[in-house]
């Protein structure tokens, strides 16, 4: 059961990092310098999310959420804002 619970821990955990990089991404989206570099994300992030940003950047990534065309600076898609707005009306996970 432990592992269990140490599992889902770690997936709400990710869920949460994803979401921060949304946030921070779709916030920008509208200003002329609209990219994110991966050190403002950095300094930006708590203490507790900060070991599973790159795993959270590489999942959006993968599911085409957010795009970066040097691996140093990242911009949120179209399909990350949509992302954005589901996981924002979902229920807060406990």
């Amino acid at each position: 059961m432990d592992k269990f619970s140490n599992s889902k821990d770690e997936e709400v955990a990710l869920h949460n990092a994803e979401t921060f990089v949304l946030e921070k991404l779709f916030n920008k989206s509208g200003s002329d310098d609209y990219y994110v570099s991966i050190g403002e994300l950095m300094t930006s992030m708590d203490n507790a999310m900060y070991p599973l940003l790159d795993q959270a950047i590489e999942e959006l990534i993968a599911q085409s959420f957010v795009h970066s065309e040097d691996g140093e600076n990242y911009q949120i898609t179209p399909d990350g804002i949509s992302e954005l707005k589901t996981r924002k009306s979902e229920a807060i996970p406990l």
